[in-house]
């Protein structure tokens, strides 16, 4: 059985992100005021037959709690869990959208329940029906029979006409939230005996979009195994890593058109969806967005990117070659209004305007070092820390905790603190966690014989770019660098 299926909500306790939808629910059950006609709207995946199945229990439970629970033990409940209760009766209207039907429904609708208290029907994609079929089901809407009731559940709610909507009681599913995804996520790989890191948890949450279905399926497919890593998720889902975004963004700032464009023929070749990479590339762009609010020439820098780039994923799905658009994308962004950069930068050198650069926009964290002990070793020196460095990198026996340090560049050494700055927010944060500072702090320890204390930043990204002297090779035109690209010769 499918893990989606095997941890399908069975009760309304169990129902996920929809607590003002649940509660309002299990509140009519209680005082026996449930109306006969339901609409549930909302995106796929997020409970809308599954709570509709609930309600069915709970309306024929022989064994209800007091707060509206069904039992899940009693022969209704089993009934409608293994799909065998002949009084529900659940229609799928995208194979079944015809008058026909909809009239035998009408048809059948007024015999009495066969096991239960009452039938109830739950017509799926209820958007689908065609209009003669809205009109059948319209006179049964306007005059049920006291022992039955409907829910329909749609994706698409402006599809259904409005004569249906003001016969039903209406409830909005939202999106479910990352958080309670990921708890959900955690809570089904305990069960299952599932190794899983968070950190993958985090990223199929984020994939899923709200949809609890497609993230309990995307965790199943990924973890057969009993192993889910971040890596293999972002490599089956051909997603780009962060580090490979901020590196792309580094190039387009510098005007490393040749650069931005090889690294997307690389994640081309690699399989690597591009169209995915446009969207986490637009979201990161946002994201420096906000951090430089304060600066309004950064800003508009990149508002220009995001522009450029949010124009070419449009273009990639009519386009002959994909990758075309994102090249021309690289091609027109560091072509970004360079006139008005480079008066910006004449105007710094003249001392009219100041600009700090490399300025840090976050402190993540502070780890103080131990009591120092009395004894006769010198001072510990900055200058001696850098020449130790290899030798520190050499003693973290922790693969990717080792490539996460390497990013960091020491910048100061003060009262038994090492200051040092990242130029990737993702590497800082992976030696910024607890578990990983211990194995840095030994690393130190060994080679020092002693115990320092870390303060890490990351650097704000300088936006201006840096004036050098043109030269022909050094700054070709657009024409001479599509011939590099696509190996056309020059005469």
């Amino acid at each position: 059985m499918s893990l989606y299926l095997k941890y399908r909500p069975q009760d309304f306790k169990t129902v996920v992100g929809q607590e003002h939808v649940v509660t309002t629910i299990r509140n009519a059950i209680k005082h026996n005021s449930l109306t006969h006609a339901y609409l549930f709207a909302g995106p796929r995946g997020t409970g809308k037959t599954s709570l509709a199945r609930i309600i069915a229990k709970a309306l024929n439970c022989l064994q209800r709690s007091v707060d509206g629970e069904p039992c899940n033990q009693c022969s209704i409940c089993t009934g409608i869990n293994e799909g065998r209760l002949v009084d529900m009766i659940e229609i799928d209207a995208a194979s079944n959208r015809g008058i026909d039907e909809i009239r035998e429904l009408r048809e059948k609708i007024v015999f009495s329940p066969n096991q239960a208290r009452t039938k109830v029907y739950i017509i799926d994609e209820v958007h689908m029906l065609t209009k003669e079929a809205f009109n059948a089901l319209l006179k049964t809407l306007e005059e049920p029979p006291s022992h039955a009731y409907f829910i329909l559940a749609t994706t698409e709610a402006h599809k259904i006409p409005e004569t249906i909507i003001s016969r039903c009681q209406q409830f909005n599913f939202k999106r479910i939230g990352q958080a309670d995804i990921v708890k959900r996520l955690a809570e089904i790989a305990e069960q299952e005996h599932i190794d899983a890191d968070k950190e993958a948890l985090e990223l199929i949450a984020k994939i899923a979009n709200g949809g609890l279905r497609d993230a309990i399926g995307l965790f199943e497919q990924m973890s057969m195994e009993g192993v889910l890593r971040y890596s293999r998720v972002a490599e089956n889902l051909g997603l780009s890593n962060s580090i490979y975004i901020e590196k792309f963004f580094q190039y387009l700032l510098q005007r490393k058109t040749l650069k931005a464009i090889e690294m997307i023929s690389q994640i081309n070749a690699q399989g690597h969806n591009l169209y995915q990479f446009v969207s986490e590339l637009v979201s990161y762009l946002r994201e420096q967005m906000l951090i430089n609010l304060e600066n309004s020439t950064e800003v508009d820098t990149i508002i220009g990117f995001i522009d450029i780039f949010s124009e070419s994923k449009q273009q990639m799905n009519q386009a002959m070659i994909p990758q075309l658009p994102l090249e021309i994308a690289v091609i027109k962004a560091c072509k970004f209004d360079i006139t008005k950069e480079t008066a910006i930068e004449e105007k710094h050198a003249s001392g009219k305007t100041e600009r700090k650069e490399a300025k840090s926009i976050k402190e993540e964290t502070e780890v103080k070092p131990a009591e120092k002990k009395q004894d006769d070793r010198p001072d510990l020196s900055f200058d001696e820390i850098k020449a130790n460095w290899q030798r520190i990198l050499d003693n973290i026996d922790t693969p990717f905790i080792k490539m996460s340090f390497m990013d960091a560049e020491p910048v100061k050494f003060e009262e038994g603190i090492l200051h040092l700055m990242f130029t990737s927010s993702t590497l800082m944060d992976k030696v910024a966690k607890q578990s990983n500072q211990v194995v840095i702090l030994k690393a130190f320890e060994t080679v020092f014989e002693r115990k320092v204390g870390f303060k890490l930043d990351v650097k704000k990204v300088n936006l201006t770019p840096v004036k050098t002297k043109k030269t022909e090779k050094e700054d070709p035109s657009v024409m001479e660098m599509a011939k590099e690209v696509f190996g056309i010769k020059s005469e």
